[in-house]
């Protein structure tokens, strides 16, 4: 019998939430199939079902995968940079995705309304989404970009609501310097306070 290499399952994982993750975007969650991206792969669809039992469970896969991306760009963003410059260089970074993700996202919420398993998996991806942004706050406090007087939390929550809000308004047909323009003026209305 032969010997699987260490690390060998955890990188087939990887390499299977990749290509998930480009054809989700690509061709969206429903028309996405598990032949395709098994074929995608060249494995078969049985090999990709012993990594993952299910397409929702793939998703939720996808949907960390982001999330830790969304982690890199927001560390990028604001290295050696004051918080408009941060600011400016996240909403560059995320503006990319917007066409894109929004179609995905806006699909999975009405897939949500008859799927409970896919309602929860939004769920948790939102908070966990929110939660990314919360420490990346926290952090900012500590090294004194954002005043330690706000709430992480309700600050996470604002920031986010405003750049999906503007990235559905880009979808949508706003102008893309019109809502940097929003971004970073609501971004420093929001961090500063009053001594």
């Amino acid at each position: 019998m032969p010997r699987i290499i260490p690390g060998y399952k955890e990188e087939v994982r990887k390499k299977i939430v990749e290509a998930s993750y480009h054809l989700f975007l690509g061709k969206g969650y429903h028309k996405t199939t598990m032949d395709e991206i098994a074929g995608a792969l060249g494995v078969t669809k049985p090999a990709l079902y012993q990594y993952y039992p299910g397409k929702e469970d793939l998703y939720a896969a996808v949907a960390e995968h982001a999330r830790q991306e969304l982690k890199g760009i927001l560390d990028r963003s604001y290295q050696d940079r004051d918080i408009r410059g941060g600011s400016a260089a996240l909403f560059d970074a995320v503006s990319q995705y917007a066409p894109r993700y929004h179609g995905m996202y806006s699909e999975m919420m009405l897939i949500a309304r008859h799927n409970d398993q896919i309602r929860q998996l939004l769920r948790k991806d939102r908070m966990e989404d929110i939660q990314v942004i919360e420490h990346f706050i926290i952090r900012q406090q500590e090294t004194g970009l954002v005043s330690s007087r706000l709430d992480p939390r309700v600050l996470a929550v604002a920031c986010d609501a405003m750049v999906n809000g503007l990235l559905l308004d880009m979808v949508a047909g706003m102008d893309t310097d019109e809502a940097k323009k929003i971004w970073l003026i609501t971004v420093e209305a929001l961090i500063r306070v009053d001594e």
